[in-house]
């Protein structure tokens, strides 16, 4: 049995299952949570694949438990690089189990249905594993290690669901996201079977295994199961939206482009183990979706536009044209245009990614610039061109439709935390950028100033300037020109709010952009512009928000 005093340390704690493993343990014992994505505040660094770095924190922590979540599970990715996917999948396991071992620890890993090969309709767990893609081998070897342990609990998870629009980066959300942006046909896979797995019921069921210590292998998904296609039209049933969005039912090749790791033709998991000795832990997976659903807010408000939603847009575009916060930050843009760009606006081609309602776009165009704007809003864009603004478009499944080396410059203000993965988007914006292009980045600075601000927006993350540096240098060959913190004049008292708040459980404002005195507008717009000034000459050490400037030198595509 967990007790209070206990210490349980949960790796990988800040993804879909890390959020609801965290919110069953964090009331009931002390919980010590890792991840090498700091992507809330109460997450500690930790790289498990780095065995000496394993070793000191948790010789520091002296835990009592250990949940190994840690795990890369993007299976592409995992192909492109099957020695990081080892490393972390396989030696992290390994790395953990040591400690475990040596110090007859209990622990709890989470494995995969993807390590069984599709030969069969459904699998139990006396069925031999044969996994077919770099990501489901690299998870097994994981497996076969914690299942030497005298005291370990291995769980086998079905197709997660959980985490809601902020951190769910599977099946569900990804189709959800398709409905945000308005889509009436929904291409699916229908030759692909699984079974979810709800990650709430999957953290109680850790948590269930541990108070009884029920060591052993299990499988951890709902009961029944059915194509991608079928988990579609339930969705699309949960929404109320069966006669508005269209399934289009689709094989595999019709993906293969985008999703080329192998995959088994089925990853239905039959719970024996788990309904031996806790039957009430397993839930249809229908029951279990509607459930999820129904505990986020997934804004779905903009599939019918209604009057309600075009006074949501007149009242926002008056916001993104008056506010101080939103004027200087445009004045930052065009005074690292002028001081990076030896061309005249006529000759220079900009866009705007991430351009709203097209605020900027329709500036830049009034000041001669070839002006562009991208959004993931369809309606958002639309209201926009109804204001009169041009060439605007909206960004179409992870794509700038827009030729290789177009674009002089390329800017994106307060995007990239909106985006699960930021890699796609900083791709793209190289590919648009002519040789001897700019683009010009800002973000939100510092996860300890996170705010029911970010929540309401569905941000990802804030950044740090070095992490933020290193997503750079992952991504693109972008030469960095300037990288410098600003809104640092109003840092402290933000900085001081926010914490605050946290602390003390004071709920702030949803939104920093509402202006409610334009004498308060005019104070901080005085503000903000006299740091721009400052700003063209210095770097601010810190601040609420980054600005990066980057470079392409060269088309590296050559």
């Amino acid at each position: 049995m967990i007790h209070k005093s206990d210490r349980v340390v949960i790796t990988g704690c800040g993804g879909m299952l890390g959020e609801a493993v965290y919110e069953v343990f964090k009331d009931v014992c002390q919980v010590r949570a890792s991840d090498i994505d700091l992507n809330v505040p109460w997450l500690e660094r930790l790289d498990v694949s780095v065995s000496k770095d394993v070793e000191v924190y948790l010789a520091k922590v002296k835990p009592n438990y250990i949940i190994h979540l840690a795990a890369l599970t993007d299976m592409e990715y995992c192909e492109l690089h099957p020695e990081e996917a080892y490393s972390t999948n396989t030696g992290g396991a390994q790395n953990v189990a040591e400690y475990a071992r040596d110090h007859n620890i209990p622990l709890v890993y989470i494995s995969t249905a993807g390590i069984f090969d599709g030969g069969k309709d459904e699998y139990t767990e006396s069925d031999t594993p044969n996994p077919l893609s770099v990501y489901s081998k690299s998870k097994y070897g994981g497996e076969l290690v914690a299942r030497t342990l005298p005291k370990s609990v291995v769980i086998r998870a079905g197709w997660m669901m959980g985490a809601g629009p902020k951190k769910d980066k599977k099946f569900i959300n990804k189709i959800i996201k398709q409905l945000r942006v308005g889509a009436k046909e929904i291409a699916v896979v229908n030759d692909k079977f699984g079974t979810p797995c709800h990650t709430y019921d999957l953290a109680q069921s850790i948590k269930y295994l541990l108070d009884h210590d029920a060591y052993g292998l299990y499988h951890g998904a709902c009961d029944g199961g059915g194509s991608r296609a079928d988990i579609a039209r339930f969705l699309l049933e949960c929404f109320g939206l069966t006669e508005q969005v269209k399934v289009k039912e689709v094989d595999s090749s019709f993906f293969a482009e985008s999703y080329f790791a192998k995959r088994p033709r089925s990853e239905k998991l039959i719970n024996t183990e788990l309904k031996k000795i806790a039957p009430h832990l397993i839930r249809d997976w229908k029951i279990c979706l509607k459930e999820y659903i129904e505990r986020f807010n997934w804004n779905l408000w903009d599939l019918n536009t209604s009057g309600m939603e075009r006074s949501f847009y007149k009242n926002y575009f008056k916001v993104e044209k008056e506010h101080w916060l939103m004027v200087v930050r445009r004045m930052i843009v065009k005074d690292n245009l002028k001081l990076c760009l030896d061309k005249n606006p006529a000759e220079t081609k900009v866009l705007d990614f991430g351009c709203g309602s097209g605020i900027f776009v329709d500036e830049l165009a009034k000041q001669g610039y070839q002006a562009y704007g991208l959004d993931i809003s369809e309606e958002a864009v639309k209201f926009g061109m109804l204001q009169g603004v041009k060439n605007l478009g909206a960004i179409d499944a992870h794509k700038i439709n827009f030729p290789d080396n177009t674009f002089d410059a390329v800017f994106t203000l307060d995007v990239l935390e909106h985006l699960e993965d930021e890699k796609w988007a900083l791709d793209e914006i190289r590919r648009v950028l002519k040789p001897g292009g700019v683009a010009i980045i800002m973000v939100p600075a510092y996860m300890f100033l996170w705010g029911v601000q970010d929540e309401v927006a569905h941000h990802y993350r804030r950044y740090t300037k070095s992490s933020l540096l290193k997503k750079i240098k992952e991504a693109t060959s972008l030469k960095t020109l300037k990288a410098s913190y600003f809104n640092t004049f109003l840092f402290p008292p933000i900085a001081f709010f926010r914490i605050v708040s946290r602390i003390f459980g004071i709920k702030g404002r949803e939104s920093d952009f509402d202006i409610n005195s334009p004498l308060m507008n005019r104070f901080f717009f005085s503000i903000f512009n006299t740091e721009r000034k400052i700003l063209k000459h210095v770097r601010f050490p810190f601040g609420v928000s980054i600005l990066l400037v980057l470079k392409k030198e060269t088309d590296s595509s050559s």
